[in-house]
């Protein structure tokens, strides 16, 4: 009987194969480790960044479709026609809606109101201008930011709205920043 042919393995060359299988193991977990980790990191950044596009078209249909329209509120106090800059409601004003809406059934204007609380935006929207205590609007969370700065241009550049008048400025300038993006700065042309 030849002992050559039924030969098996010695105990050093399992332990040798287990070594080598060990090693690339390893090396591949880290590198499907780290291929996970940059989805993880892409996914969140476009999550924000498709959030500010949604953001930033809002804003601009907003500001594009701003009507000089005063309101009364709940109290039956005249609100201006376009404010911004005061504290967390950033920015408030009347907009009309365009006929082809599913929106155009109701009325043609929209009362909207950004808010910046706890670092996030929202946008609240009354469908109902002249409004009661039991007026209800509708709220929408659209951004997470670490900070958001807005300034109005009528005649000069200003942080508070209405300045020196009432009426509706000329340009919205924001200034967001993001986490992860950074510094973002756009510029708003408002309705004549």
């Amino acid at each position: 009987m030849n002992n050559s042919a039924s030969r098996g393995f010695t105990l050093l060359e399992i332990l040798i194969a287990m070594a080598v299988f060990a090693i690339m193991a390893t090396m591949a977990y880290a590198g499907l480790s780290a291929v996970l980790d940059a989805r993880t990191g892409t996914e969140k950044r476009s999550d924000s960044i498709a959030a500010l596009q949604q953001t930033l078209y809002l804003l601009n249909e907003d500001l594009a479709q701003s009507l000089p329209r005063s309101i009364r509120d709940e109290f039956g106090s005249e609100q201006p026609v376009f404010s911004g800059g005061n504290g967390e409601d950033l920015l408030t004003l009347t907009r009309s809606v365009p006929e082809w809406s599913a929106l155009a059934m109701h009325s043609q204007l929209q009362r909207i109101s950004y808010r910046l609380e706890n670092g996030s935006l929202y946008r609240q929207v009354w469908t109902v201008l002249d409004r009661t205590q039991q007026t209800q609007f509708r709220r929408k969370k659209l951004l997470n930011v670490t900070a958001l700065d807005l300034r109005f241009y009528g005649s000069d550049w200003t942080t508070h709205w209405p300045a020196g008048g009432t009426g509706l400025p000329k340009a919205v300038e924001a200034n967001f920043n993001l986490a992860g993006l950074g510094d973002i700065q756009r510029l708003f042309l408002v309705r004549e």
